[in-house]
């Protein structure tokens, strides 16, 4: 078990950025310090050949430029906020409107544009810790904001821990928007990935993909993989979630609650399987139908839409305008906290 923390280069600011390997014997992870980027995960195929799963760019640059938080931690408040604002006690809060009046992924300012600190994790010796401020009316969102995350190996599987602490009221909603291709980040397609998600029911959205407030069951629809099946077998269903978005994008209710399997996607030509597992409530099953890079990927890729699957552990999209949904309320006394664990194995034959 190893970590080590070397030189990634500068953002067009001139802010050193750093790059984090964790690597023990079963799984190599690779971090950048610019928005927490998730660069690389090494895993095993079938033979035994480390096969690279996670998209990404190959400068530090090519992830400013882009705009699809390829591997970033997200937040403070992932997902949508309907008509960027929402009810925070006696206050209409408004955020900033990037995406059709709504505010996505925190706006102009989020984590996924920040760059972070990162030390060892003390006493551990296959862990790192991202530190990162948000000062209070960044985008609109109050109170000073502090987000801690750790990143770690836990035998073949990266474990992520977000705390975040604030001296005012305010909102969270962390996730981490990797797109997976478990055949290889620069293996073309992934429609042929068989997937299988524990959920009953998902997040009826609107036409801006801002949910209704309604949760609809999965059964005898397009939207159900409580069993294994691949990513594209309906994907071109004559159905309006799958029309409005294009494919899947939508927030599916996982079931139960604390930590506890969400989700297995596989690669048929390599045989790796993923396992995610989480304390959130839902998880973001995005097949990647809009993923139009303006710059190559790692090793000279060429990324296309549908060449990848986001799964978006998080809180419900818009639950602060939603009193129904689980609460995204933080205060100075109760800090924001999670876990998402992502697992690697190979499936069975």
């Amino acid at each position: 078990m190893s970590v080590s923390i070397t030189s990634f280069g500068k953002t067009t600011d001139g802010i050193p950025v750093q790059q984090v390997v964790l690597k023990n014997e079963k799984l190599e992870v690779q971090l950048l310090t610019y928005a927490a980027v998730i660069h690389k995960i090494l895993v095993p195929d079938r033979k035994g050949h480390p096969v690279d799963v996670a998209l990404g760019y190959q400068t530090v640059a090519d992830y400013e430029i882009n705009t699809d938080s390829m591997g970033a931690a997200v937040g403070r408040f992932a997902n949508r906020i309907g008509g960027a604002q929402f009810p925070l006690y006696e206050e209409i809060i408004h955020v900033t409107a990037n995406q059709q009046g709504n505010c996505l992924h925190s706006g102009l300012h989020g984590f996924n544009r920040t760059v972070f600190d990162v030390e060892p994790t003390p006493g551990e010796t296959d862990s790192v810790t991202m530190t990162a401020h948000s000062p209070d009316g960044t985008d609109g969102f109050p109170g000073n904001l502090d987000l801690e995350i750790q990143y770690k190996l836990v035998k073949s599987g990266l474990m992520i821990q977000y705390t975040a602490t604030t001296d005012a009221p305010t909102v969270c909603n962390m996730t981490n928007h990797s797109y997976f291709n478990l055949n290889g980040h620069n293996s073309g397609t992934a429609l042929g990935h068989r997937v299988c998600v524990d959920a009953d029911a998902y997040l009826e959205a609107d036409s801006t993909s801002v949910p209704t407030g309604r949760k609809l069951p999965v059964a005898n629809t397009p939207m159900d993989f409580t069993e294994e099946k691949t990513l594209g077998l309906d994907i071109e269903a004559d159905y309006p979630a799958l029309k409005q978005a294009k494919g899947y994008d939508q927030c599916y209710i996982i079931r139960d609650s604390g930590l506890r399997h969400a989700a297995w996607v596989t690669g048929p030509q390599t045989g790796i399987r993923m396992e995610v597992l989480t304390t959130l409530p839902g998880m973001h099953l995005y097949s990647a139908n809009n993923l139009a890079p303006e710059t190559p990927g790692k090793d000279g890729a060429q990324y296309h839409p549908r060449d990848a699957v986001c799964l978006e552990t998080e809180e419900f999209p818009d639950a602060p305008n939603h009193p129904d949904f689980p609460d995204t309320t933080v205060l100075p006394k109760t800090p924001y906290s999670s876990t998402t664990i992502y697992r690697f194995d190979i499936a069975p034959e």
